[in-house]
């Protein structure tokens, strides 16, 4: 009796010893079951968590909210008073044109308009004036001429009429008297059209040649005034786009030839700032005005800036360089006014990584990747009974898809548990 307790006692003790064994050799830490080689089971609970889809783009920092510098006539540049990508304050002085060539032009503007002046008040003074004078005149002189015929052929009739006189004598003021009613007439027509020159046409014809001298003199003397351009507002004055690419634009310099209306530069307003980026024609559908954007970049110092699109060209831009000859369009996204220290990093021209945001949904349904099987509309995922604990498949609509997950808009609900195998990690070299 007392040798069969002993070979119990050291069976336990043997037994004991082999489980003591057995959980120092196995590694600390519950693994995963596994289902099948090299893979484990994964499983997520499916709540309810905000869910963004984005769409990334590379662009550059440009003007947003731009004042453009123009030239206000043709002329020559005198002196410059800026540099391109310098800051600049309202009323400096930016460039001033020489005005040898506009002064001539003004002078000549001048004279044209003192006789355009003359002419208008001549003609508004067309009635009392010499020409109208003159043929008055000749009307009434002919008016008396004619009246103190009439009365000496009354006399000399009366005459005649007593034998006192020569027939020939009367039939010589006859005479006279036709032809003075002749001059009589021609002396009225001449004043009609004396007085006509003042009025219609005539009278319109100097009106718009006054309007037109002085107009012309004003512009003149406008921009005589802006002969000296400067800054309508504070901001950092950039380069104008060359005309063309492959010839490179040496800027505004003294001596330089410039064309009215030529641009001279923009003054980027501080807080106007905006990023202009590329997109092809599988992404521009996408995309929408009011769309928020997320701008980062290696010369940000580590922040991110926000903004929205402003617009999309309607038009390809073009295709060559494009990946696979694609059709690019250019795109605006206007930026959030900066801080002060982001206004003191953030400069134009430096490169940018715009993320836009096109979809959102603060409550979506979201699973990986891995988890969806197949593809809509017969996309399934692997949920787990909560009764049994068995795996079945289910059905699902998918929604918008993420770098962090695929949205599901149904044949899921929260709370259920979505199971997907993914490959087992490699095992960890044992210790030495």
């Amino acid at each position: 009796m007392r040798r069969l307790g002993t070979r119990r006692t050291a069976w336990l003790a043997a037994l004991a010893i082999s489980l003591l064994a057995l959980w120092w050799l196995v590694p600390r830490g519950a693994a995963p079951p596994a289902t099948g080689a090299g893979l484990v089971e994964q499983s997520l609970v499916v709540a309810r968590r905000p869910f963004v889809a984005s769409v990334s783009f590379t662009g550059t920092i440009v003007p947003g909210d731009g004042i453009g510098i123009t030239a206000p006539f043709d002329g020559t540049v005198k002196s410059v008073g800026f540099a391109y990508g310098e800051r600049v304050t309202p009323g400096q002085v930016l460039v001033e044109l020489d005005v040898s060539e506009l002064e001539q032009r003004r002078n000549e503007a001048e004279s044209a308009y003192l006789k355009a002046s003359q002419n208008a008040a001549d003609i508004d003074n067309w009635a009392s004036g010499p020409e109208v004078s003159r043929a008055r005149r000749a009307a009434a002189s002919a008016t008396f001429e004619l009246g103190d015929t009439e009365r000496k052929m009354q006399e000399t009739k009366a005459l005649l009429d007593r034998g006192l006189v020569a027939r020939s004598e009367y039939d010589g003021l006859v005479q006279q008297l036709r032809t003075q009613r002749l001059s009589l007439a021609a002396a009225r027509d001449d004043l009609g059209v004396a007085l006509r020159r003042g009025e219609g046409a005539n009278r319109r014809v100097a009106t718009l040649e006054l309007e037109n001298t002085r107009a012309r003199l004003a512009r003149l003397n406008a921009e005589f005034a802006a002969a000296v351009v400067r800054a309508s507002d504070a901001g950092i004055i950039v380069r104008p786009p060359s005309v063309r690419p492959d010839v490179t634009d040496s800027g505004i310099h003294v001596g330089l030839r410039l064309s009215q209306g030529q641009l001279i530069g923009t003054i980027a307003r501080s807080g106007g700032l905006a990023v202009s980026f590329r997109l092809d024609e599988a992404d521009v559908n996408r995309l929408k005005p009011g769309q928020a954007v997320t701008i980062t970049g290696p010369g940000f110092n580590g922040f991110a800036l926000t903004g929205k699109i402003i617009g999309i060209a309607g038009e390809a831009s073009s295709a060559e360089g494009a990946a696979g000859g694609k059709a690019s369009f250019t795109a605006t996204a206007r930026l959030d006014p900066l801080t002060a220290d982001q206004a003191l990093q953030v400069r134009i021209g430096m490169s940018a990584n715009i993320a836009v945001i096109t979809y959102q949904n603060p409550m979506a349904l979201v699973v990986p990747p891995q988890a969806v099987q197949g593809a809509a509309p017969a996309a399934t995922v692997l949920v787990r009974d909560r009764g049994t604990g068995a795996r079945h498949p289910v059905t699902v609509q998918i929604g918008q898809v993420g770098p962090d997950g695929v949205e599901i808009l149904s044949g899921l609900k929260p709370g259920d548990t979505v199971i997907w195998d993914s490959p087992a990690p490699p095992a960890a070299p044992p210790a030495p």
